[in-house]
């Protein structure tokens, strides 16, 4: 029997008194610290991406994150029983419910999945605990929180420690659902996208940062102040090494406070330095980082607006690509380990979950328009099979199945225009 006793009452039991609470939230202190600092410029050291925090930090991952966390959510994970040899979507079975609506007490079907995804790519690994009532009957789906769950190679078992959801206790392997990212370990435990990219995210970190560097006040313009002659002569008539400096910190003060125009005294010059080359590539710079992210989260550049598509012909095919070379993968996956976690071995032949791709293929209106049209002239779906789909009340007579009569065999009664009510003609 699954073990249901491990979840407290959050409401009536207070939970137990955490292992280390000081050092976890030192933890994430020092983590929220360090992006406060690079994001208000903090030092020129070099900038290292080896967190989830830093990393979302970044134009390009953000996006990659969002793109494939959010349209994997938005597909219909449906539950699908076998009736008269058709799988068909059972709507009034709980466990559907948790995949449609409403995965646990505090989030809802599309936000636990988001989220599993996103620790899934950022943190390598998403574990999901489903909670059985005393009857045995499935009553949650709890993505438990990044870090508090450890999976034993060797024991094939899982150690949690949760204390946000409650959940403190060792389960065997088939009582946790599993999501894992890229493995390196023979597919065991997950490795987190940030890992394996660290080398491209710290350029393009670093990259923002020098272009953050550029645009404070005073870096737009960097030169030097000397004397009108040789600057090591001192005496009457020229300006002394004190009095230049106080004139560097002078104009130093004006520029860093943004000012545009200020006064050089006349005894003294000031001179320009011309802009590195490095500087020059900058944007080039940045333009190759949000490609190189892109490999590794493999989403398409159009995705994360690096290079948009010109046309709905070329939109199209950019989201068949993303189905097939992206997200098929990941939803096969998915359903997988559902299916395997959460379906009593007795019952696969007639049990299955899985998701709806049809909403990811039909992107415009013309596309959907099509399709409908296509799938009742062939005899796929009835009229009345669309009406409801659409919210539109049912016709009488939309319940038949047509068929487009376009083409017929060569030696047909209806290419020859005969009658085949009428008696064949004698030779």
């Amino acid at each position: 029997m699954k073990k249901w006793y491990k979840i407290w009452e959050r409401n009536t039991v207070s939970p137990p008194e955490p292992t280390s609470p000081k050092g976890y939230f030192e933890t994430v202190n020092s983590a929220d610290n360090l992006v406060t600092e690079w994001v208000n410029g903090g030092d020129s050291r070099e900038i290292n991406v080896t967190s989830p925090n830093l990393a979302m930090k970044i134009s390009a991952v953000y996006r990659c994150v969002d793109i494939l966390s959010g349209s994997i959510a938005s597909l219909p994970l449906q539950l699908k029983v076998k009736k008269e040899g058709v799988f068909q979507i059972a709507e009034n079975n709980t466990l559907n419910y948790l995949l449609t609506v409403k995965a646990n007490q505090r989030q809802n079907a599309f936000d636990m999945m988001q989220n599993a995804i996103i620790q899934m790519v950022l943190y390598g690994n998403a574990y999901i605990l489903p909670v059985y009532t005393l009857s045995g009957e499935l009553n949650e789906l709890i993505l438990l929180s990044p870090n508090t769950t450890t999976y034993n190679v060797i024991m094939n078992s899982y150690y949690v420690n949760d204390m946000i959801n409650g959940v403190i206790d060792e389960y065997d392997s088939d009582e946790i659902i599993h999501l894992r990212n890229i493995s390196l370990d023979g597919g065991y435990t997950g490795v987190s996208t940030i890992q394996y990219a660290a080398r491209v995210l710290g350029i393009s970190a670093n990259a923002d940062e020098r272009t953050l560097d550029s645009f404070k006040p005073g870096k737009t313009l960097k030169g030097f102040i000397s004397g009108d002659r040789d600057a090591g002569v001192k005496g009457f008539g020229e300006m002394q090494d004190s009095q230049l400096e106080d004139v560097e910190k002078r104009i130093t003060n004006e520029v860093n406070s943004g000012k545009g125009i200020f006064r050089v005294p006349g005894a003294a010059k000031f001179s320009q330095l011309s802009i590195p080359y490095t500087d020059l590539q900058l944007l080039e710079t940045r333009k190759f980082g949000i490609l190189d992210v892109c490999r590794f989260f493999g989403v398409h550049p159009d995705k994360v607006f690096a290079g948009q598509s010109q046309n709905y012909k070329a939109s199209a095919v950019s989201n068949e690509s993303y189905l097939s070379d992206t997200l098929q993968s990941r939803l096969v996956k998915i359903e997988t380990e559902y299916r395997s976690k959460l379906i009593p071995k007795s019952l696969i032949p007639k049990m299955k979950i899985e998701f709806d791709i049809e909403s990811l293929l039909l992107t415009s209106l013309e596309q959907q328009a099509n399709y409908i049209e296509k799938t009742v002239q062939n005899g796929v779906y009835t009229p009345n099979y669309w009406r409801e789909k659409k919210g539109q009340l049912p016709k009488e007579g939309g319940d038949e199945l047509f068929i487009s009569c376009n083409v017929a065999p060569i030696n047909s009664t209806k290419i020859r225009g005969e009658d085949k009510n009428l008696p064949p003609k004698n030779e």
